[in-house]
């Protein structure tokens, strides 16, 4: 201890790395049972980290890319009420497309009505969009089960009335037996006060993708919901695709401003309430939500999982401290500081730590990339995928993994390991030379 005493600071601090290093292998099984603790509590953070962002980033795809888009307009009253007077004049659409041209638009319109078949009826929500336009914005029409998508004409009647094509939800189709080619007839109130009705033919059924439109959705062009509803004033929505996401607040602050000039060029009706312009996350405030508190979740579950891994190391190291008390006593007696023999316990416990980090990452690395290449296949059981916060996934669970992941689950451990690792390292120079030598 002469020699640890008159050492330089770097010069101590080697030999106590050394010895530390030395101390963590004179019980081998008990150091690596507490590695292999610690390194499975890393792999379980890694993977839990990697599947909770591939599932927050399968949520902002399904709500920008398959039916809702970053951006939407609407009436407040729409908003409110879903009035089916409420619609956005059409050459707002004109002005905001010619405003700005490095964005896809698609107009929706909306209404509510009794769908007849053969053998059934039932209440449907029809949603009538622009083929071309909403291809450019969403991916809802390339989503088929069944039949092709064609929301054109399918023949006309001898006395010359035009019948369209319609697309159904996929429970829908199920409950009303219906299939492409079926038949089917729709009743609603149309604007003008009367009785809006006409018989359609069944091109395609969707897979799921929202609930409400999978129960309940008919899908049509926006010419055949004017002949059904009598509505040529406007639109009800308008979806908006941007070509960087990055831009959204610059975007929606800019078409902010321009409803309100469109307002006061064009003014709207009083009763149908202002234009409104919402961006995804207030769309779907369920997974807007959920994106804010994944973090939370992985720091919490990371802590409690680590956690319970640092036990293993706590009892390791208070093992060590009560076995090697007589020799702690000699080293106090030769004249080393307290302080010293505290950081020596402490780098004992930083060297199993390190060694847990290092094989936890190689290992948890390896499995997330799997994750991230086959993911987690529930169609066995669940084929349609699963409903979460209005929504319906895919029924591959996929994982993300990002660098940052791995450097946070290690700090993390790090600083459990650390804190567990004070006990111990206390308690050892707490030892009174004179009793634990007696």
């Amino acid at each position: 201890m002469h020699n640890l005493g008159a050492a330089s600071p770097f010069g101590r601090l080697f030999i106590l790395l050394f010895i530390a290093w030395r101390n963590i292998w004179r019980n081998p099984v008990r150091s690596v049972l507490t590695i292999a603790a610690l390194v499975g509590g890393l792999i379980m953070v890694i993977l839990y980290a990697s599947l909770l962002e591939g599932m927050t980033r399968q949520m902002v795809q399904y709500a920008t890319e398959v039916t809702t888009g970053h951006l939407q307009i609407h009436r407040q009253a729409f908003i409110d009420d879903q009035d089916l007077y409420a619609t956005l004049p059409w050459p707002y659409l004109e002005r905001i497309e010619r405003d700005f041209p490095t964005i896809h638009i698609a107009p929706r319109l909306y209404a509510a009505g009794l769908a007849s078949s053969a053998t059934t009826s039932t209440g449907v929500l029809i949603k009538a969009v622009d083929p071309e336009r909403e291809a450019e914005v969403t991916t809802t029409l390339s989503h088929v089960r069944s039949g092709e998508v064609n929301l054109g004409i399918a023949d006309t009647t001898s006395t010359g009335l035009v019948r369209y094509n319609v697309v159904v939800g996929a429970q829908l189709a199920k409950n009303m037996k219906l299939s492409p080619g079926s038949e089917l007839v729709l009743v609603t109130q149309a604007a003008d006060g009367s009785i809006g009705n006409n018989l359609y033919r069944v091109a395609a059924v969707l897979r799921p993708l929202e609930p409400n439109f999978d129960r309940m959705g008919v899908l049509m062009s926006i010419k055949a919901y004017r002949q059904l509803m009598y509505l040529d004033s406007g639109f009800h929505e308008l979806a908006i695709k941007l070509e960087d996401i990055d831009a959204l607040p610059e975007v929606q602050a800019a078409l902010d401003a321009e409803m309100q000039t469109l307002q006061v060029a064009q003014p709207l009706d009083k009763l149908g309430g202002l234009a409104v312009v919402r961006n995804w996350r207030q769309l779907t405030p369920a997974i807007s939500d959920m994106l804010q508190l994944s973090r939370s979740m992985l720091l919490l579950i990371g802590l409690i999982v680590v956690g319970l891994a640092s036990l293993g190391m706590l009892n390791t190291m208070l093992m060590a401290v009560h076995e090697r008390a007589h020799e702690f006593g000699i080293l106090l007696c030769l004249g080393m500081k307290r302080r010293w023999l505290l950081l020596m316990v402490l780098l004992e416990s930083f060297f199993l730590a390190l060694i847990s980090a290092v094989v936890g990452s190689v290992l948890g690395t390896l499995l997330a990339r799997y994750l991230e290449e086959h993911g987690i296949d529930f169609s066995a059981s669940m084929p349609d995928g699963y409903d979460w916060a209005g929504m319906v996934f895919e029924p591959v669970m996929k994982g993300y993994l990002e660098p940052g992941q791995i450097v946070e689950a290690c700090l993390l451990m790090f600083a459990v390991t650390f804190v567990a690792s004070l006990i111990p390292a206390w308690r050892s120079v707490r030892l009174k030379p004179a009793e634990v030598l007696r």
